[in-house]
């Protein structure tokens, strides 16, 4: 009867943890939600691939900043924020990139831009992280990725991850 008790009490904590974790990542991570569906919405994109890639980018830490110099919640590269302001008509500025409305306004389009250029979600993702130049090596004679060509483990790592939260966010119905 103990054992049976220790049991139960054991499947309890652990479903409890499990709760946690699961409450906690998405509670934490919806902070942005307001600003994510207005510019995926706006650039026709899918939310959950935005929270996708902010996740694997900066964990949604809006004032992140890589050892490649990519700043704010979507890690845009600052020259690619500049050619952005530019098209967007705008002043570049620095501090703009860790404000939340702007880096994820950036961010959607210049995942629009890709789609638009790739059409298909994994080459968007690789060409997000490891650029657009770099991407064209690795497709093969019908446009398609080729995985196996990924010469850079950091973009097989970022494209696997980006993939698996997007699989979580889109189960998760977190992007209605």
């Amino acid at each position: 009867m103990k054992r049976k008790r220790v049991f139960v009490f054991a499947c309890f904590c652990v479903i409890a943890i499990i709760l946690f974790v699961f409450f906690n990542f998405f509670v934490s991570n919806k902070k942005y939600s307001n600003f994510v569906l207005k510019y995926a919405k706006e650039y026709k994109l899918d939310s959950s691939l935005v929270y996708a890639i902010i996740k694997t980018e900066s964990n949604f830490d809006k004032k992140a900043i890589s050892k490649s110099g990519a700043l704010g919640l979507m890690q845009i590269i600052p020259s690619t924020a500049k050619w952005i302001a530019e098209e967007l008509k705008e002043e570049y500025s620095k501090d703009n990139m860790f404000d939340a409305e702007t880096n994820i306004r950036y961010g959607c389009y210049y995942l629009s831009y890709l789609f638009e250029r790739f059409k298909k979600m994994d080459i968007v993702v690789c060409a997000y992280n490891a650029g657009e130049t770099v991407v064209n090596r690795w497709l093969d004679d019908t446009g398609d990725l080729d995985r196996s060509k990924i010469d850079y483990s950091e973009t097989k790592n970022y494209l696997t991850k980006v993939e698996s939260y997007y699989k979580v966010y889109e189960s998760s119905n977190i992007s209605i």
